[in-house]
């Protein structure tokens, strides 16, 4: 309080009652001019922080993208693992990576495809989707491809 005086004190120093605007506005110039930083915080604060908040934010999204990328991974691994077994087929392997991306990505990987194709030596899963959006207008792209050789009898 006492700062809040002291600036009353000056001001009707430098602008008696009795003087015009013109003098009124000479005495507030002088105000401002003892203190030319006034306000410097506030400037920097709206420029400073909204930089802060996309840099918090994009550490946040790549973080939900690492979290969609090993979703994607797991689903594909059980999914290879399932098409690649003993007398097993591709659409075996379609049905468990879709029901594994339905139990444990849903939230957070969206529009997921499941392509599993299976050879006489090998599946092959490729999943793709696109990780969740926390920033706006952030489009981040989730790919998971394991390959694995076919469980087969080649006798004696």
């Amino acid at each position: 309080m006492p700062a809040v005086r002291s600036r009353v004190r000056r001001a009707a120093r430098y602008c008696p009652a009795a003087r015009g605007t013109a003098a009124r506005l000479r005495a507030r110039w002088r105000l401002v001019a003892e203190r030319p930083d006034a306000g410097a915080v506030t400037a920097e604060l709206v420029i400073a922080m909204p930089l802060l908040l996309l840099m918090v934010m994009l550490v946040i999204q790549a973080g939900v993208w690492w979290h969609a990328t090993h979703i994607a991974q797991a689903a594909a691994t059980r999914a290879a693992s399932t098409a690649a077994a003993y007398q097993s087929n591709a659409r075996a392997g379609q049905e468990v990576g879709a029901g594994t991306l339905t139990a444990i990505g849903s939230g957070v990987l969206k529009n997921p495809s499941v392509q599993v194709t299976r050879t006489a030596t090998e599946a092959r899963v490729e999943i793709r989707g696109t990780a969740e959006t926390v920033v706006p207008g952030v489009h981040w792209t989730v790919t998971a491809v394991v390959v694995r050789p076919v469980e087969r009898w080649t006798g004696p």
